[in-house]
């Protein structure tokens, strides 16, 4: 019996910037070299400044279609002897899957996205149907519309949840500290989202949910980190200014910083409207947090509802209003959401649980 094929991977993504897909991306990288498996990450567009990924290397895709990229990323392949491809989203899975097939090795595509039109029948799926292997769905509500919209073939698919560091449990200490290094008062009771500016996330239902409570309690207040278009900031903001609730929102921006903010919040909130899987919500878990959230996409497999976190319908600020009452008024609750959510992603979103998961279907692909 011949041995198995030890793995040599080439990481493909399109794009680094803030979100969930870079998260992954960064961390599959890390947790393949940390089981000693040679790993090429390769980024087909310019990488944001901040992204740090040792020996990155970079292509620089052009607006349109780009097939030279097809030959840059064969060079990539045969230079370092890859004998599979594992590529993040559309264009970077039609490429690599092409430069793939021309050179005899497999690619495993993995599906990030939240924009439901990206699991439409198109011409690059079409393509990325024919010359990719192994489909991976990063939850079980995308896996359906790999299969019911894109027609994959099942026993060709995966779900791979995405993981998270997870430390200690945090302390009435270790909060107190996060709060004193991020100025904020420890009487605070805080709210705090973590994701872009775009309606998508939810914001707009948060801050009118916020509104009904903030004249009855002044020392309420919400942190929203994230960035986007100058619109969407404006949006954000006017409504702000019409709810009249300027003394009780912090716009954070970008941070680089998310697991002092989650240490320190009293609650996460961030009623999304579609989530292909919200890797935040189970950060969000990792720091023992009670989350307000909805059930759309993923999140329905991270958090369960009446027991690390509330559940609510997307596009209803009055749903959000009636998970905050509760929680508001209720510490012990909160506690009890938090304890159970960070027993839940202990058990079942770990980063050494993601990675496992990606080398047997590596595997599976080579052998």
């Amino acid at each position: 019996m011949s041995l198995p094929a030890q793995l040599r991977v080439l990481e493909v993504v399109q794009s680094l910037e803030k979100g969930g897909r870079t998260t992954r991306f960064t961390d599959t990288v890390a947790g393949l070299r940390a089981q000693k498996i040679f790993t090429v990450p390769l980024c087909i567009s310019k990488p944001e400044s901040w992204v740090s990924i040792p020996d990155l290397e970079v292509l620089h895709k052009t607006a349109g279609i780009n097939w030279k990229l097809v030959f840059q990323i064969r060079k990539k392949i045969i230079k370092n002897n890859i004998n599979l491809i594992h590529a993040h989203c559309e264009f970077s899975q039609l490429y690599a899957s092409i430069a793939g097939v021309t050179c005899g090795i497999k690619t495993v595509a993995t599906f990030h996205r939240s924009d439901l039109s990206k699991y439409q029948p198109n011409m690059v799926n079409k393509l990325i149907k024919l010359f990719a292997s192994h489909f991976v769905a990063v939850s079980h509500d995308r896996l359906s519309l790999l299969t019911n919209n894109l027609k994959l073939p099942l026993n060709k698919c995966h779900v791979v949840h995405g993981g998270s560091v997870i430390e200690k449990k945090p302390t009435v200490t270790s909060i107190n500290k996060a709060r004193a290094d991020l100025g904020i008062p420890l009487d605070q009771l805080m709210l705090l989202s973590i994701g872009h500016l775009g309606e998508i996330k939810g914001h707009q239902d948060t801050l009118v949910a916020l509104s009904k409570f903030t004249k009855t309690m002044p020392a309420l207040h919400l942190y929203i980190a994230g960035d986007g278009a100058a619109q969407e900031k404006q949006k954000l903001t006017e409504l702000v200014n019409k709810l009249q609730i300027n003394e009780n929102v912090t716009f954070l921006g970008q941070i680089n910083n998310a697991f002092s903010w989650l240490e320190a919040c009293d609650i996460f909130i961030q009623p999304s409207v579609e989530e292909a899987f919200g890797l935040v919500f189970v950060e969000a878990g990792a720091k023992a947090k009670p989350v307000i959230a909805t059930t759309v996409g993923g999140i329905k497999e991270i958090i369960v509802s009446k027991e690390t976190g509330l559940l609510v319908l997307p596009s209803s600020p009055k749903a959000v209003e009636h998970a905050l009452a509760i929680l508001i008024n209720s510490p012990p609750l909160r506690q009890q959401y938090g304890e159970n959510g960070y027993k839940r992603i202990t058990e079942h979103f770990s980063l050494t649980n993601m990675v496992n998961k990606y080398t047997d279907i590596f595997n599976q692909a080579v052998n």
